[in-house]
C-alpha cells in the first residue's frame, strides 16, 4: 500500500476486516474469511412489459425491459462494474472495475488463499482515477503464501 494509506483493523464477528484510509477518509476495505465473490444482484431483466411495469419504481431492485433478457443478463450489460479473471501467484482472482468513474467499485477477490479455503477481497469505493491506478498496482503486488 502507498505510504499515504493507513490500514486499520475493524471489529468483525467471524472474519477479519480492515479499513483502508487516507487522511480522514475511508476509501475501502480488506476482507479475509468466508466471503462470496463479487455479484450484482440488485436488478432484474425481463421481456414481459407487465413485470417491468410492476417493478420499474421499486427502490430495492432495478428493473430493465429487454428484447433478449437471457443475453442481456448473461452479458451483464446493466451491471455497474466490469468483471474479469486473472491469475496472480497461481491463484485465480476476480477483478472488478467500474464501467463509469462516477459509480461502482474497484476490487479483487481470491476464492481460496490458504489450506482452510479462506477468501480475501479488497474493495475500494473511492473510485477516483488516481485510486484506480494505485489499486491496480497494489493488486499486482499481492503475494499469497502457501
Amino acid at each position: 500500500m502507498p505510504k499515504s494509506f493507513a490500514v486499520k483493523k475493524e471489529h468483525a464477528e467471524d472474519s477479519r476486516v480492515y479499513s483502508i484510509n487516507t487522511g480522514n477518509k475511508r476509501i475501502g476495505y480488506i476482507y479475509y474469511g468466508d466471503y462470496k465473490p463479487f455479484e450484482e444482484d440488485n436488478y432484474m431483466v425481463t421481456v414481459e412489459p407487465e413485470i417491468f411495469e410492476k417493478f420499474k419504481n421499486n427502490r430495492e431492485i432495478k428493473a430493465y425491459l429487454s428484447d433478449n433478457s437471457d443475453r442481456d443478463y448473461k452479458n451483464g450489460i446493466y451491471n455497474v462494474n466490469y468483471y474479469y479473471y486473472d491469475t496472480m501467484n497461481r491463484h485465480r482472482a476476480q477483478i472488478m472495475l467500474p464501467k463509469k468513474m462516477d459509480k461502482g467499485s474497484i476490487g479483487i477477490h481470491f476464492d481460496s488463499v490458504d489450506i482452510y479455503k479462506n477468501k480475501m477481497a479488497i474493495i475500494v469505493s473511492d473510485i477516483s482515477e488516481e485510486n484506480k491506478d494505485v489499486f491496480l498496482k497494489v493488486f499486482k503486488t499481492i503475494k499469497i503464501n502457501p
